[in-house]
């Protein structure tokens, strides 16, 4: 059961029940520690929509060949509770605490591991946790011979075709064979990449140094699946949550309000289309 409903408001007070703020290796089964993190900018469309979103991550490189690529409103709730270790907050704390850092993993977070050239993915749909492992991807780029700037780096052009789409990277001399999602295989870190059609844009926006230990998360008990499953879920919720509520029976409305609602799609343009 996902949530529970309470007929009687005071039957729940928020300011009753506490949790107690974890350091960074109480949050995670720790694998690897990274000194070293890049801040991305992915602006996203939804065409059907006609919408535009921009969300900000964080990829963290870690000491044994590992890497981690999440939001970085979630980096940034996980420190502020590894900074006050020890004292507790109320859930209404803590509700307003992942406001602030928009902490939500609904995007999905990436861990990758090269020693064992496995890939790690955790995403949420309607509040329900889900893990998948696959092989890190073997993307057949083609080097290129142009080259730009960003952020100071000279970066030079690849291009391949991975999973339903035209991706044109910009990769580093910075020496990480990785970049962001599940972006990875050129001969330095990849500081932008784009999709041919503008749909999924990645930009490098900033890096931080910064002791991060990260691993699979320990307060977490995810459906095991596979990324075509996870996929499928993933598309039903996008495009038919507004369903599942108006047809829950949880919400009076009217006919022409429910009829409305079922109708209404959320945000979504996957990065995988194969």
């Amino acid at each position: 059961m996902l949530f529970t409903l309470y007929s009687n408001a005071e039957d729940f007070d928020a300011d009753k029940k506490i949790y107690p703020m974890l350091k960074f290796s109480e949050q995670y089964n720790v694998i690897d520690t990274a000194h070293y993190e890049v801040i991305y900018a992915h602006a996203s469309i939804d065409p059907v929509l006609n919408q535009r979103e921009i969300t900000y991550h964080m990829l963290a490189l870690g000491d044994n060949e590992c890497s981690y690529y999440l939001k970085y409103g979630t980096y940034q709730k996980d420190s502020v509770s590894n900074a006050r270790h020890g004292s507790f907050q109320s859930w209404n704390e803590l509700n307003a605490t992942s406001k602030k850092y928009d902490s939500s993993i609904n995007t999905g977070l990436v861990l990758k591991d090269r020693k064992k050239q496995s890939l790690i993915f955790h995403g949420i749909i309607f509040g329900q946790s889900y893990r998948y492992e696959e092989d890190i991807p073997s993307i057949d780029w083609k080097l290129e011979e142009e080259t730009t700037e960003i952020l100071g780096y000279e970066c030079h052009k690849a291009t391949a075709r991975w999973r339903g789409r035209e991706w044109t990277a910009w990769y580093s001399d910075i020496p990480f064979s990785d970049g962001p999602w599940k972006f990875t295989g050129l001969p330095g870190l990849i500081l932008s990449i784009e999709d041919s059609t503008g749909e999924h844009k990645f930009k490098a926006v900033g890096f931080k140094k910064d002791d991060f230990p990260f691993g699979t998360i320990k307060k977490s008990n995810p459906i095991r699946t596979n990324r075509k499953k996870y996929e499928d879920l993933l598309k039903d919720h996008k495009l038919n949550a507004a369903k599942t509520i108006a047809d829950s029976g949880l919400i009076h409305m009217t006919p022409d309000e429910k009829s409305r609602l079922r109708n209404r799609r959320l945000f979504y343009n996957p990065i995988e289309l194969e």
